[in-house]
């Protein structure tokens, strides 16, 4: 893929891999996990082991796409808030080292995002800390317990991760809600919608104005939350956004996320650049679910060369700095 001739390259945000390690603890039972007929069973999913658990189909697509690389984490099922809290360290750890042994052989191409649980903070925050420059990042997700995002139990997650310079992957989990059962709307709307109420608790509990080193990367797009952004704007300026945080009104704040471009609508793709700038997205998609994109070009093709450089490629190096070249 090339700009007026010039190779685009670039970097897909939004990829995942089950390392066969974790499948290996599933076929020995270890964490509630099964693993029969090449199909791993976590938390009432069912994950086809094949291609997400072969790194080189990831590089194959990669190649396809003309990228240097992609960024890469375990899927949402591998996200285990049903664990003892007991079990919660080794089960990241395992995990964790299971997705780098993965990506090694593909070094240069496939970056790591280490999971950190986030029903427990403060265990996240203590596996932040030991993590090296061979992490591009972490990955969390939207199941957090009795907590919300907005919740001052972060603060030191925050801290650390902004110190760090590990930007954070927010990938939605589960939705509980059994209205979303039918026609498959636990993805079609409840992905997006976890999300959007994770943005949401990011910015009415003002964590970007008290952590401004932070960089958050948020999944599909954002959910809704670009278009939702000025209905909060106007419950802040209403009174109705009762204890929210106004060191950043939700206009500003949404232009410190990083969003993917997984939204399949050229008509909603303009509309996130809008809200949160075209320096603000990033190419994702969500590699080897159906719910993805097909290639890089899906929600790209239409844009010029120069903008589908800067999401491919200068906003990636933007949101990851040197993680991506380390």
């Amino acid at each position: 893929m090339s700009d007026g001739g010039r190779r685009i390259g670039g970097w897909d945000v939004h990829t995942h891999i089950v390392p066969p390690a974790v499948a290996a603890l599933a076929e020995r039972g270890r964490f509630g996990m099964r693993a029969h007929a090449d199909t791993l069973s976590v938390c009432g999913h069912g994950v086809p082991l094949l291609p997400i658990s072969v790194a080189s189909r990831l590089v194959e697509r990669i190649h396809a796409d003309d990228l240097d690389g992609a960024i890469v984490s375990v899927p949402p099922p591998l996200f285990r808030p049903d664990l003892a809290a007991a079990d919660r360290r080794e089960y990241a750890d395992r995990v964790n080292d299971g997705l780098r042994e993965a990506c090694a052989p593909h070094a240069g191409r496939l970056r790591p995002l280490a999971y950190l649980p986030a029903e427990d903070p403060e265990l996240a925050a203590g596996i932040a800390t030991g993590l090296d420059a061979g992490w591009a990042g972490v990955v969390m997700g939207t199941q957090l317990a009795s907590l919300s995002y907005a919740s001052r139990a972060f603060d030191p997650l925050w801290e650390t991760l902004g110190r760090l310079r590990l930007p954070l992957f927010i990938h939605p989990g589960a939705t509980p809600d059994a209205r979303l059962e039918p026609f498959y709307m636990s993805n079609l709307i409840g992905n997006p919608f976890e999300t959007t109420l994770a943005a949401a608790s990011l910015i009415m509990g003002g964590v970007h104005g008290r952590f401004p080193d932070l960089v958050i990367i948020l999944a599909h797009g954002g959910g809704c939350a670009a278009a939702l952004c000025g209905r909060w704007q106007r419950g802040l300026a209403t009174r109705r956004a009762v204890g929210a945080e106004q060191a950043l009104l939700p206009n500003e704040a949404m232009r410190r996320f990083y969003v993917d471009c997984l939204v399949h609508s050229r008509a909603y793709l303009a509309a996130i650049m809008d809200v949160v700038g075209e320096e603000r997205v990033l190419l994702g998609s969500d590699w080897p679910f159906p719910m993805g994109a097909p290639s890089a070009e899906h929600d790209l093709g239409h844009l010029d060369g120069a903008l589908r450089r800067k999401i491919r490629h200068t906003n990636a190096q933007r949101a990851f700095g040197a993680r991506l070249l380390s």
